[in-house]
């Protein structure tokens, strides 16, 4: 007889008892646990309220806002457009920019998504400046170049941004919603949705963004909250909702949906361009980092493991040696509230998932 655990209800337990116990850590408002393979979702699980009033709870279709998980979704179409010829990440930043400044007009646009532009990691775009114009000449005009090698960089994935709309004449949303979602199947997915039952509050302040400016010496109005349905980060709400680095919300699947053509290439992205893009790195592939056993990814997984995590809490992993995409989303109450070694515990559970799908595969073709 199959053991419970390879159950489909055993899992469901292993899982719901993982985000129960996160539930009651308080750190969260809600969330959704998925794992799935290549080929399908073994089990997406939620948890806890999406808003308060009126009262709603958080559903496998509940939308998060996704932070910088949309830089994945973003480097999708980086690579979309590479394969094309519209936007080549081997083009010099100063092709697309002639005005950049020198060092950084001799950067690659694919160094943008990698993480090694020489661009500072963040500044407050929306205290700084006052349009879409002022913010690309602040990006280009040298002040930010403040790093050299891989330095994790917002303001390099918001200039990739730039250039794509630049070049192609079209917003980065019109992009993704033609190049990217319907070869992929994706329909939940959109920038900064609005106040709908089905997308779940976020009550995160803006401190975190506060704390950081005035260390650049900028004062910053404090912001209790964003409105419902609108994306937390600061530069994405100034430059209409959705950059390169944040504003995209989700459900798990659509994540998932996105994940899989990374794990499995083929419905929309190139085998071997999804190779050169994973290619290299000590810390960062384009699009996605490298899982490290003391960060976000943990032990569970193994060293050839990618994945991203979003400053509001949601996190996606894929580990192509176990055909794994291990999904967390959630909205935590506080930038404070550190969840590292939940999102390791959760990939461990998630390793056992799969382990025991295959075992359970193997047992019912005897």
């Amino acid at each position: 007889m199959t053991p419970a655990a390879m159950q489909p209800e055993g899992r469901k337990k292993t899982l719901q008892a993982f985000l129960e116990e996160l539930q009651a850590s308080g750190g969260i408002t809600g969330g959704v646990g998925l794992v799935g393979t290549s080929s399908e979702v073994l089990v997406a699980l939620p948890i806890g309220r999406a808003q308060e009033d009126p009262p709603a709870l958080v559903t496998p279709g509940t939308f998060f806002d996704l932070a910088s998980l949309t830089k994945p979704v973003v480097a999708t179409l980086a690579v979309v457009l590479d394969a094309t010829g519209d936007l080549p990440l081997d083009a010099p930043v100063g092709e697309v920019f002639p005005e950049a400044h020198r060092r950084l007009a001799r950067r690659e646009l694919g160094q943008l998504l990698r993480h090694r532009s020489g661009l500072a990691p963040w500044t407050p775009l929306f205290a700084r400046v006052g349009s879409r114009e002022e913010a690309l000449r602040l990006l280009l005009g040298g002040e930010l170049l403040s790093a050299e090698g891989e330095t994790y960089s917002d303001l390099g994935y918001i200039l990739w941004e730039f250039a794509a709309e630049d070049r192609l004449g079209s917003s980065l949303a019109q992009l993704l919603g033609e190049r990217v979602f319907p070869p992929l199947s994706i329909v939940n997915m959109a920038p900064s949705p609005g106040p709908r039952p089905d997308v779940a509050r976020c009550r995160l302040t803006n401190d975190r963004e506060v704390e950081l400016a005035r260390a650049q010496g900028i004062e910053v109005l404090v912001l209790r909250e964003p409105p419902h349905g609108t994306v937390q980060d600061g530069n994405s709400r100034f430059l209409g909702g959705l950059t390169g680095a944040a504003g995209l919300f989700a459900t798990a699947n659509a994540i998932w949906k996105l994940a899989r053509e990374w794990l499995a290439p083929g419905a929309l992205l190139d085998p071997d361009k999804v190779r050169s893009a994973l290619e290299g790195g000590e810390r960062y592939a384009l699009g996605w980092w490298w899982r490290r056993m003391r960060g976000h990814a943990g032990s569970a997984l193994t060293s050839d493991a990618f994945g991203m995590v979003g400053f509001t809490g949601g996190s996606c992993w894929v580990d192509p040696a176990r055909d794994l995409v291990a999904i967390l989303l959630t909205h935590r109450l506080s930038w404070h509230f550190d969840l590292a070694p939940w999102r390791r515990r959760f990939h461990r559970v998630a390793v056992e998932m799969v382990r025991d799908e295959g075992a359970a595969a193997v047992q019912g073709r005897r």
